[in-house]
């Protein structure tokens, strides 16, 4: 009954993914100030949180159904997380990158396309 309800405002979802990657990316590439938000959670949390919504909003928004389209899906949030990590390693920014950032991204971002997937099935 949800994946219907979501099927029906498909643009809506979508409209949602690209606000949250707008915010994934400000939060991402905002020059660190000590100030920024602090919700007590793990950094790494954070990190698969926000892959988390992405996967599921991009699974659900685009009708992801089958092997390759979950693949593409999670190449292209992989690629995202990882062009954010070599920008947050540029001096400019005021960030350090991580592998594990890029891992916690890369298992929310599988883990969101699963559940949209899961509820298509």
């Amino acid at each position: 009954m949800l994946i219907q309800l979501l099927n029906r405002h498909r643009r809506l979802v979508q409209a949602l993914f690209w606000l949250t990657l707008l915010i994934v990316l400000g939060l991402s590439l905002k020059p660190y100030s000590g100030d920024t938000f602090n919700f007590h959670i793990s950094d790494k949390v954070g990190h698969f949180l926000a892959y988390l919504a992405l996967g599921g909003l991009m699974g659900v928004g685009w009708s992801i159904r089958g092997m390759r389209p979950f693949l593409a899906g999670l190449f292209a949030l992989i690629v995202l997380g990882g062009g954010i990590e070599i920008l947050q390693a540029t001096h400019w920014i005021g960030r350090t990158a991580s592998w594990l950032d890029l891992l916690a991204n890369a298992f929310g971002a599988a883990s969101g396309l699963a559940v949209s997937y899961r509820l298509h099935t």
